[in-house]
């Protein structure tokens, strides 16, 4: 059995070690092009390897009120680790905060949000096409 919170730890060391890997390997060969592909790509593998773990693991998906809390959570940590970064790097460079810069993080933090969202329901739709886990049954929560 794998319970919520190694789900969500499994996650969180992905995300922060692949990230670490990644920032490292972009500034050594200098391929700062390929920041934002990489990093969909680890957000990709941080989400879905966990959760693909915890379908197999329990022989069954998250609940509906398991997944609102695991996206929650999925995207605190996206967001408490990527703004205080876009603002320090803003700061950095001597951008300002203005209204046009916000609502631009704003609007690739939502988007970001919905990825998560999409990628921990694509995954238990796999799950379930596979025969990995039992389809989901009308009356779950």
């Amino acid at each position: 059995m794998m319970s919520i919170k190694n789900l969500l730890t499994r996650f969180v060391l992905l995300y922060v070690l692949l990230s670490i890997a990644v920032t490292v390997v972009i500034a050594y060969f200098g391929l700062d092009e390929l920041g934002v592909p990489l990093g969909i790509a680890i957000l990709t593998l941080a989400v879905m390897l966990p959760c693909e773990a915890y379908g197999r693991r329990n022989g069954r998906y998250l609940s509906r009120p398991e997944k609102r809390r695991v996206i929650a959570v999925m995207v605190a940590v996206l967001w408490g680790t990527q703004l205080p970064v876009t603002f320090l790097l803003a700061w950095a460079e001597g951008i300002a905060l203005d209204p046009v810069l916000l609502g631009i993080v704003a609007v690739i933090a939502l988007v970001y949000a919905g990825f998560v969202a999409a990628a921990v329901s694509i995954t238990g739709r796999n799950l379930r096409k596979r025969g990995v886990i039992a389809e989901e049954s009308p009356e779950s929560p």
